[in-house]
């Protein structure tokens, strides 16, 4: 079992038990020798619909996430042309996952929470990942091999289990994310397989990690692509803010 803690330096000894495509990946993208952080901070811009016949609303966010207690918080302001449309939150907080929309400043159009919302938000907060893979070398991720080129991770918060399939290249770079997700429909949530493609990586504080994708469910009728995203920057933060 993985020793490693949050906050100290990442070895090569670390890492000689995860599945090969693990082990390549965090090789690749120059994470070992560094520290396991605390934190870590984003920016991205990108595009986000909910149907596919809807127009794309643009945003810019930035994300916070906490790596040794998995939580985040994803904070977006949308647009359509030129047009502020409103702000969106997505929190992973103690176990609970929170959505909040509202448009205009003033009227709230989605506020959803409920275990449906929590496993959504630590299957995000597992995907994500890709950006702070020290992570997966701590007590944090459980790593089942599949072979070559894909192994399943699995993360536990409070009483919240869940599990994906990472999906790396032959050179260890991530290239997508499979999982069952709930997905909201009308008034319920229905268990639906998400995907999350890697399109672009970049060099961030020195290492390389993905800076281009998107998330996609997979529908009977057909795929259905509801956010394109790029990252700007990348800040790992190795001490604690407490």
């Amino acid at each position: 079992m993985a020793s490693v803690q949050v906050g100290s330096a990442l070895s090569a000894g670390d890492v000689v038990d995860l599945p090969s495509p693990v082990r390549r990946s965090l090789d690749r993208s120059g994470v070992i020798g560094r520290p396991v952080p605390h934190s870590v901070e984003l920016s991205q811009t990108g595009q986000i619909r909910s149907s596919p016949d809807q127009k794309w609303m643009k945003f810019t966010a930035t994300e916070l996430y906490v790596v040794d207690r998995p939580g985040f918080e994803w904070s977006a302001k949308m647009r359509i042309g030129g047009l502020g449309l409103g702000r969106a939150t997505d929190t992973l907080n103690d176990g609970h996952g929170r959505m909040h929309v509202r448009l205009l400043g003033m009227v709230t159009v989605v506020d959803a929470e409920g275990p449906e919302m929590d496993q959504g938000a630590l299957m995000r907060w597992l995907n994500e990942t890709i950006w702070f893979p020290q992570v997966w070398a701590t007590e944090t991720i459980n790593w089942s091999a599949i072979d070559d080129t894909s192994a399943v991770a699995a993360v536990v918060s409070g009483q919240r289990r869940v599990e994906a399939e990472f999906r790396f290249d032959k050179e260890g770079r991530v290239v997508d994310f499979v999982a069952d997700r709930y997905r909201q429909v009308d008034d319920d949530f229905v268990l639906t397989t998400w995907s999350t493609p890697v399109t672009d990586y970049g060099t961030f504080e020195g290492m390389e990690l993905p800076s281009g994708g998107s998330a996609v469910w997979k529908l009977p009728e057909s795929d259905f692509e509801y956010i394109q995203m790029r990252v700007h920057s990348i800040t790992h933060t190795a001490t604690s803010r407490a």
